[in-house]
């Protein structure tokens, strides 16, 4: 790894509650590795934005990969994931998850986006980067601008539980 400052891959998974199928979780680990945390699952019901493309009774939840990344590469992890998306449809020819991709680093969590906005910071590549959550005293503490369920943080006990992970990879205790 050459980076200065290795980051720990994240995602933050959007399914119906029925597609939460291990078949799923396994093509994603395909894509970007194995998975080291699971967190659970909790209703996705601020917003009704992927509820044409995704149905009803979503949920969301943040799962972590083994290893660390170089955080100046996640304009490609966001390509592979859309690209996942992209061949996971649903029955009405949808996406059948939604996949942000992100890292986790000492202080924040940043999740590349295709959508530029006012508190995102362009990466190149048509990838914009969204510092969603920062850290500190801890505790994960959302943006003024973050999602609503980031504002509520149900994912602060699997965001601590990868932080310590993310924590024994910087100093090589595995």
């Amino acid at each position: 790894m050459s980076s200065l400052y290795p980051a720990k891959l994240i995602a933050f998974i959007i399914a119906p509650q029925t597609s939460l199928k291990d078949a799923w979780l396994s093509a994603i680990s395909f894509q970007f590795g194995a998975l080291e945390h699971k967190g659970e699952f909790f209703p996705f019901c601020k917003t009704d934005y992927y509820k044409a493309e995704m149905g009803e009774n979503l949920h969301r939840g943040v799962i972590s990969f083994e290893g660390l990344i170089e955080p100046e590469n996640i304009g490609a992890y966001k390509n592979k994931a859309i690209e996942l998306e992209n061949s996971l449809k649903n029955e009405t020819g949808g996406r059948a998850l939604n996949i942000d991709i992100g890292y986790m680093d000492s202080d924040k969590i940043v999740l590349p986006s295709t959508k530029r906005g006012p508190f995102k910071l362009y990466a190149g590549g048509e990838i914009w980067l969204d510092m969603v959550l920062t850290y500190a005293k801890g505790n994960f503490k959302p943006t003024e601008w973050a999602f609503a369920d980031f504002k509520e943080n149900p994912y602060k006990r699997d965001l601590l539980l990868i932080r310590e992970k993310y924590k024994r990879a910087l100093h090589g205790k595995t």
